[in-house]
């Protein structure tokens, strides 16, 4: 029960999703043949709600999906229209990200394009929701350091 479980999110079938806090942002070097040595951002999430389904070492969808509880912290690995639309989202800010369908390859033997949507959701008053509660924690972490 102790085992770490695959934190990162895959956007493997159509509905996918991840609803939570933007918690931190770092850049890595991209492993995929085609963008070696490009940075690409990860984003952390602290999880409100979130599915999404992994692929075994075939490539193929398992069935059963990932369901992350309440408070989890996971992954999600950036892309150029996902980056272009978290620009704008800030530290503490409540979004999500759900898959929403499959474009055609514009090359011949390359993959489909993943549609995912980048949603910012507001309050009544029409402001972006931010998380209280975890941007309080951060206070409280900043002002635990010791000055010498």
């Amino acid at each position: 029960s102790n085992e770490a479980t695959n934190s990162f999110v895959g956007f493997n079938e159509i509905g996918d999703y991840v609803l939570g806090t933007l918690i931190g942002i770092k850049q890595v070097k991209s492993t995929l043949p085609d963008k070696k040595g490009e940075l690409q951002n990860i984003y952390t999430v602290k999880v409100k709600e979130s599915k999404y389904h992994l692929l075994d070492e075939k490539k193929k969808v398992i069935a059963d999906p990932v369901v992350p509880e309440e408070g989890d912290i996971v992954s999600v690995g950036g892309r150029k229209i996902i980056d272009s639309r978290m620009e704008k989202v800030k530290l503490g800010q409540i979004f999500g990200l759900k898959f929403k369908e499959e474009l055609p390859p514009k090359t011949k033997g390359y993959n489909p394009t993943k549609l995912i949507t980048v949603y910012v959701p507001k309050n009544d008053k029409g402001e972006f929701m931010m998380d209280n509660e975890w941007l309080d924690s951060q206070k409280e972490v900043n002002s635990d350091s010791v000055d010498f």
